[in-house]
């Protein structure tokens, strides 16, 4: 209340700094870099590795149907709905989520501890394709059977390649040098491309995301002429109606959708922070990564179950047995179709395989890491709003992150690796997510 004859004073009111402004925000240097940055995350190896493995052991086609179900009524709405918020607020998850309703920022947390161990064995899986794309290089694939002894692929990709053991096997916590190696290398690659900031890795993501395309078009076109290729489409297809009556098949489809879109893990909130604040190309640009991803996997399928339904007939096994192999359906189904290939193809072709598979699993590493890195400069800028992230700042979160997360995946190194992988892979997006 004024008092009669006082003289008015300024009142200085400070109003605390965001976590970031907009106009201090990182931008996309296109429209396209942010397309394929979120194409490139959304389309990784678990299109060709993790899709194909569910399918076979869900169904086939029983799978495809609540697939598809989870994609429309839960994956897609949801990862819409980030786009939004991330555009909206301008921030990563943790500052979006504090700005909705502050006890909500614990949620944005959750997503960091599920990114991390995700990531984790993710580039383990990686860590395997490195391997394979090595020894690609030599003048006859090292699993022909000719080669190894009379080995299986399946027999090379464990015993070989990892080594792996049972819980409780002496020596079953022993680190794998080649194992380590690739994953080194896989984690090297990573932080290279993301030191250079977000235009660098929007260009990198043009070619990570369309030249798996063309290979894998490649890789389709020689699957479909091989024996058999018609009963493993056929049990691809056709539904096994008694699977949509069990509640793991329909966890395990909705699993699936939310493990490749990701709706759930804070990325598409932090991608779409770096648009400017006037962009209203959103809606069509989620319609392009959301139709792209699924059409990838699906054609994806058609190229994996033509190898299964031939590897069925070769083995005299059933086309479920060979389809439910697990997490190596892909360093074992596929390594066996790249020693068909004629003349002396097969080692182009594999390295051309392998070359895809990792290009398809590190453009979705980069969008994970890049996602932990915003909330790391967030949480940063939240506790000190003066302080500047400069180059060098950023290239030192990098490699903290890089370093933090490739000395934490090491477990999946040993020979007991594989398994604790799939564990992983089992609980934290079937359960966590969901």
């Amino acid at each position: 209340m004024a008092v009669a004859g006082a003289t008015p004073q300024a009142v200085s009111v400070e109003v605390p700094k965001q976590m970031s402004t907009a106009s201090e925000r990182p931008k996309w240097g296109s429209r396209g870099q942010f397309i394929m940055v979120l194409m490139g995350y959304a389309i990784g190896l678990g299109n060709i590795w993790r899709f194909p493995y569910m399918c076979g052991k869900y169904g086939g086609g029983a799978f495809m149907l609540a697939y598809l179900f989870s994609l429309f009524c839960i994956a897609a709405p949801l990862f819409v709905f980030e786009t939004v918020l991330g555009h909206k607020f301008q921030l990563g998850p943790v500052g979006t989520f504090t700005n909705m309703y502050a006890p909500w920022a614990g949620i944005a947390y959750v997503c960091v501890i599920m990114t991390c161990v995700i990531l984790t064995y993710y580039q383990a899986l990686l860590g395997w394709a490195v391997i394979y794309f090595v020894q690609s290089f030599a003048s006859r694939l090292p699993w022909h059977p000719e080669e190894c002894g009379g080995c299986t692929t399946g027999d090379y990709f464990g015993k070989t390649v990892l080594n792996a053991a049972s819980f409780g096997d002496e020596g079953g916590w022993d680190v794998q040098g080649q194992l380590f190696l690739a994953l080194m290398a896989v984690w090297f690659v990573t932080w290279l491309a993301l030191i250079g900031g977000k235009n660098v890795l929007g260009k990198i993501a043009y070619f990570t995301v369309l030249f798996p395309v063309f290979l894998l078009i490649v890789i389709f076109c020689k699957a479909v002429t091989l024996e058999g290729a018609g009963e493993g489409v056929s049990y691809y297809l056709t539904p096994d109606m008694s699977h949509l009556t069990k509640a793991n098949t329909w966890s395990a489809a909705a699993s699936q959708i939310l493990f490749s879109l990701s709706p759930t893990m804070g990325t598409a909130i932090a991608m779409s922070s770096y648009h400017e604040k006037s962009y209203d190309k959103l809606l069509q640009d989620n319609l392009i990564i959301i139709c792209c991803n699924s059409a990838f996997s699906m054609f994806g399928g058609f190229a994996v179950f033509s190898i299964v339904g031939y590897l069925a007939e070769q083995r005299g096994l059933p086309v479920e047995e060979v389809a439910s192999a697990g997490t190596g359906l892909a360093f074992d189904v596929f390594a066996e179709v790249l020693t068909l290939f004629p003349g002396g193809s097969s080692p182009f072709f594999s390295v051309c395989f392998f070359f895809m598979l990792l290009l398809l699993g590190l453009d979705s590493a980069f969008a994970f890491v890049e996602t932990l890195q915003t909330y790391v400069i967030d949480f940063i800028q939240h506790k000190r709003p003066d302080l500047e992230i400069t180059p060098k700042m950023h290239v030192m979160i990098v490699t903290a992150l890089a370093g933090c997360l490739f000395l934490i995946g090491t477990v999946y190194t040993t020979r007991v690796g594989s398994n604790l992988l799939d564990i992983a892979d089992h609980f934290c997006p079937t359960y966590c997510l969901l």
